[in-house]
């Protein structure tokens, strides 16, 4: 069993790398702008046209944001996002511990968030941010035990206020307080907003967002010693 799994695991990275290759550099994509994103930060991204699989079932064909997963400086995972935001990771691939970073020269911040949108949306408010994006909320302790910070750290975390209403738990908030607490960082997350994350924040308070989300983010940041 261990010898198959071994298989489909080397089978998926071979998969991952050779579909990161044949995608274009990213000049834009439907997901971007329906976020009211820029394309600041995307430099690191790629589009692919194909047909993908969703976890209805259903194939879907579009032109794909390829979004690569990085693990100690090689790709071993691709996540796809749809125009409409539908997204898939290569199955069998890792995941557990990958992140993609936005980074700059000379940050002096170091932010960690869930997905992609909130990655850019902190990116491009925040001017001095090095940006990691876990991909999902299970990844955020992972990610951060394997990623040692130091300096002035904050987690950007979701606000998942509606699964609160209906489950009675935060998962965003939850898990990245937890994985703050881990290494003494802080976390900032987004209210009063019908969204859960900063990218939402951006979109839905217009003019003036990305200071607010620039203040609130400094605000949150905490130092943690190497």
């Amino acid at each position: 069993i261990r010898e198959r799994e071994r298989h489909q695991r080397r089978r998926a990275v071979e998969y991952a790398r050779e579909l990161w290759a044949s995608g274009q550099p990213c000049r834009g994509h439907p997901y971007l702008t329906a976020k009211g994103l820029s394309l600041l930060g995307a430099n690191g991204l790629r589009t692919w046209h194909g047909t993908v699989r969703s976890r209805d079932g259903d194939d879907i064909t579009d032109t794909w944001l390829l979004v690569p997963m990085g693990w100690g400086g090689k790709l071993v995972n691709v996540q796809r996002i749809s125009s409409k935001g539908v997204k898939r990771q290569i199955a069998n691939a890792p995941q557990v511990g990958a992140c993609f970073t936005l980074d700059r020269p000379g940050a002096a911040l170091t932010c960690i968030v869930e997905g992609l949108a909130t990655g850019l949306a902190v990116f491009q408010a925040v001017r001095h941010a090095r940006v990691h994006v876990a991909f999902y909320a299970d990844n955020l302790m992972p990610l951060t035990e394997r990623l040692g910070m130091s300096g002035s750290v904050v987690f950007a975390a979701d606000n998942d206020h509606k699964t609160k209403a209906l489950r009675g738990m935060n998962p965003g908030i939850e898990k990245a307080k937890n994985a703050a607490e881990y290494i003494g960082a802080g976390v900032a997350y987004p209210t009063g907003i019908e969204g859960s994350d900063w990218a939402d924040y951006l979109y839905e308070t217009g003019e003036g967002a990305p200071k607010r989300i620039e203040r609130q983010i400094l605000a949150g940041a905490k130092f943690v010693m190497p």
